[in-house]
């Protein structure tokens, strides 16, 4: 009696975390796994990146290379597009991640022989494209194989998949990069990316099992394409509920690249220059295995509670509300410890309860939605909203008007953040109540 008790006691505890039914388990752990090993491979190369440019170009450049950045990202959002409506997932999830896996290695070749503004500067923008194409693809293969229903149970733990990946990630660039050098950190990403090839291999097999006990979406709708971004943008300006979203997606944008300036501005004034490179490195490693570890454990004990128990409005308003409080707290103390809580509430809290509240929207939606809206906010949207918050920096610059008026924009970003959550969640309830 007292092991069927505990039995009882521990299913209720693990559905506090993520209501995972029987059955589910092999595939939302599966996808976590898979989510783990790309957010890995990120966070090992994200401090590096960060502290070779600050090195090279210090954080003033940080807008246009933002601006940079979302003109890359456009073409290659067409062209992942173009690629998924022409080459079978398995095999586009492959090329993806070899291709990205052996530039990694191509810039640890070329590091000692190309001079540093040439090798540097394009490895900022190669991260993010990395990041990005891997990111949106695992996104696009979850949500092929995961119902409306499921996706608001199985995204909280498959989120924490990526929390744990930021973690690892974060402690091997902080405690690694000071011993071996921050380039041999380019060879450690081959563990990871070789993994990433066996995940994909195994989900795909398993999936394509059960691919007969799932029903066919619509023709037309299965893949998306450079042409269903572009239907995606009139159905997006056709609906409130689709343009509220758009609003949530372009308000972090803009929020997070202003934050994400401050940081750096500070974090390049506390270790200057080319030789502080390594140290740089490891401070930001170990700044970001802090709030990894932070968000690790509101994603268990708060997201799924939160969206469940309270609603995906309140859970939706929790990262704006937290930068609200950093942007307030950067205002009294302008410093890196100022910056530091800033940029930490979104490090600690978008990779968790913010990127699945925000997935979670589209579950009531339609095929078309998911496949076409989606594909326009995901492809286009976030790299523009990008450019703007990248513009906003550059325009307060040019200005030179001192660091606490970026955090009074932000914080009148974050405001309007909140009216867009508020709309958007009311209507979110509304679409659910459809039958």
């Amino acid at each position: 009696m007292s092991g069927e008790g505990s039995a009882g006691r521990w299913r209720r505890a693990l559905r506090f975390v993520a209501d995972v039914r029987p059955g589910e388990w092999t595939l939302a752990l599966s996808f976590a796994g898979y989510f783990f090993l790309v957010i890995t491979t990120f966070w090992i190369l994200k401090p590096l990146r960060t502290s070779q440019f600050l090195g090279v170009l210090g954080a003033r450049h940080l807008p246009w290379a933002r601006l940079v950045t979302a003109t890359l990202v456009l073409p290659l959002g067409a062209l992942l597009a173009w690629l998924s409506a022409r080459v079978p997932r398995r095999g586009l999830l492959l090329g993806v991640a070899g291709t990205f896996g052996l530039g990694h290695v191509a810039f640890w070749v070329l590091d000692p022989l190309v001079p540093p503004i040439w090798i540097h500067v394009p490895f900022y923008f190669w991260v993010d494209l990395f990041v990005t194409a891997s990111v949106a693809l695992f996104w696009s293969f979850l949500n092929e194989h995961v119902t409306a229903e499921s996706a608001k149970r199985l995204f909280g733990i498959i989120g924490a998949g990526g929390m744990l990946g930021g973690i690892l990630g974060s402690s091997l660039a902080g405690f690694l990069a000071p011993v071996l050098g921050g380039r041999q950190l380019l060879l450690l990403t081959a563990v990871p990316t070789a993994a990433t090839f066996l995940v994909i291999l195994w989900l795909d097999r398993r999936l394509r099992r059960t691919a007969a006990e799932r029903p066919a979406p619509p023709a037309g709708e299965s893949r998306p394409s450079v042409r269903t971004a572009w239907d995606g943008l009139a159905m997006v300006v056709r609906s409130r509920y689709l343009l509220g979203i758009l609003a949530i997606v372009t308000a972090y944008e803009v929020s997070s690249v202003i934050a994400d300036f401050q940081f750096s501005v500070h974090v390049a004034a506390e270790f200057p220059g080319a030789a502080l490179g390594d140290e740089r490195t490891a401070f930001l490693g170990q700044f970001s295995l802090a709030t990894g570890l932070v968000g690790l454990a509101i994603q268990l004990l708060a997201t799924s509670a939160v969206q469940r128990r309270l609603g995906l409005g309140a859970a939706l308003a929790v990262l704006p509300l937290a930068l609200l409080l950093g942007a307030g707290v950067f205002v009294v103390v302008p410093g890196l410890l100022g910056a530091a809580f800033w940029f930490g509430a979104d490090a600690t809290l978008n990779y968790g309860i913010h990127q699945t509240s925000k997935e979670a929207l589209y579950a009531p939606t339609s095929v078309a939605v998911k496949y076409r809206a989606k594909a326009f906010i995901d492809i286009f949207g976030v790299r523009l909203a990008k450019a703007l918050g990248a513009a906003v920096v550059w325009l307060l610059l040019a200005g030179e008007l001192p660091a606490r008026w970026q955090a009074v924009a932000a914080v009148a970003v974050v405001l309007l953040w909140l009216l867009a959550v508020r709309a958007t969640a009311r209507r979110f309830a509304q679409q659910e109540q459809r039958p």
